[in-house]
């Protein structure tokens, strides 16, 4: 059994999209899908043109050459190289290649990636192409790379711990082949996987904890050992408790509805207006760690006024909130009213980024601010099992 990269980023991802792929069964291609592998071919290909723009032409090459020619020191860098190595293979983006006379011959695999944090699985890869090199070149790697972003920085990390993970994944990987179609586990994955569907349907007609989402893996292992495997199930544990100022989410609660087809409200909403509403709302880059746009409409008695705050890059975050400020400094007694908390973290964000940005007002902001969802538990219905996969956000906030 050949193990690709393909399969092996597949697996990091999903354990039953690993398996589909193994088995070679065709899922349903989807936009999403579609504009993610046309987004990543033309992120590599402008990639790869920054990276040689460096070097003279023939100081690189694509495809697979003859090892003696890196060796020699013919090539710094190879890119879309094919290596196969016991059982896996991948095609490995770049291979950065350095010769100090012959015995300081040295390698290393370089992956592309749009966003700007490298998560795990990032890195994880990297190692996978270092187990494909393994074998051909001799010897493994001692570092791998990932070129971040469009502004390509180059995040550089030792592989020996990564190389040890990675081949735990690929024994995992040959045990689940010899064994039955996994459960389909409905994940965040999801909305971008081609068997979307597919697995959508399965979970329906077995009930699966996963539909009701924000279910981790522990916890659902926990209840499988209990003998609770469908929702069904689970909407039986539930037991009402006394009343307390704390209220607490509880999946057992958000199964109950679902089984009774009744919408449950937990505490009563109690909004304390006390100033001028500012109905306020905020977008931003997680990926960057940055705000770029901050939204109000300001309403009184007579009329609604909106404004817009932009910040085309992190160096205009403190321009952008500054403004926002003196727009709402100019409010008799502002109170800002959003939907969901993570206004409230921007909110205190904000104060610890930019202190000296009007610390008064911005103290006044968080310590009045109303979050609509803050207070009571809402479990939406929707009794025709169907809507589920377009309506997938069934608890809409605490």
């Amino acid at each position: 059994m050949l193990i690709t990269d393909r399969i092996f980023e597949a697996f990091l991802h999903c354990e039953t999209k690993a398996f589909l792929y193994l088995n070679g069964e065709t899922g349903e291609g989807s936009e999403i899908t579609e504009w993610r592998r046309r987004q990543k071919e033309e992120f590599n290909q402008k990639s790869r043109e920054r990276f040689v723009s460096n070097l003279a032409t023939e100081q690189w090459t694509i495809g697979t050459p003859s090892l003696i020619r890196p060796k020699q020191g013919r090539y710094q860098a190879v890119f879309d190289y094919e290596a196969t190595s016991e059982g896996v293979r991948s095609l490995v983006q770049l291979i950065k290649v350095g010769v100090r006379g012959k015995a300081r011959f040295s390698y290393g695999p370089i992956r592309f990636i749009s966003s700007h944090k490298a998560a795990a699985s990032d890195k994880l890869m990297v190692a996978f192409d270092a187990l494909a090199l393994l074998q051909c070149w001799k010897k493994a790697p001692l570092v791998g790379q990932i070129a971040r972003g469009h502004g390509q920085e180059i995040a550089t990390f030792r592989l020996d711990r990564l190389l040890n993970q990675a081949k735990r994944l690929l024994t995992s990987i040959t045990d689940r082949s010899t064994k039955d179609t996994p459960p389909p586990i409905l994940k965040k994955h999801c909305p971008e996987c081609e068997y979307q569907l597919r697995c959508r349907k399965l979970a329906l007609e077995k009930d699966d904890l996963s539909l009701l989402g924000n279910f981790s893996e522990k916890e659902r292992k926990k209840h499988h050992d209990k003998g609770v495997f469908t929702v069904t199930q689970l909407s039986y544990m539930f037991k009402p408790r006394r009343r307390s100022s704390k209220i607490k989410f509880d999946q057992a609660l958000r199964a109950l509805a679902i089984r009774k087809k009744q919408i449950h409200v937990v505490g009563a909403p109690v909004l304390t207006k006390s100033g001028t509403s500012v109905y306020f709302d905020v977008e931003g880059d997680g990926d960057r760690d940055f705000y770029y746009l901050i939204g109000m409409r300001i309403c009184s008695d007579e009329s609604c006024v909106q404004h817009s705050f932009w910040a085309d890059n992190p160096s205009y975050e403190r321009d952008m909130w500054v403004t926002c400020l003196n727009v709402l400094g100019r409010i008799p007694n502002p109170q800002l009213i959003h939907y969901g908390s993570y206004e409230t973290h921007f909110l205190d964000r904000m104060k610890l980024r930019y202190p000296d940005a009007d610390p008064v007002l911005s103290a006044q902001l968080i310590s009045t601010s109303i979050n609509l969802l803050s207070n009571h538990l809402w479990t939406n219905l929707f009794p025709d099992p169907l809507e589920w996969p377009q309506r997938n956000r069934w608890l809409l906030g605490i």
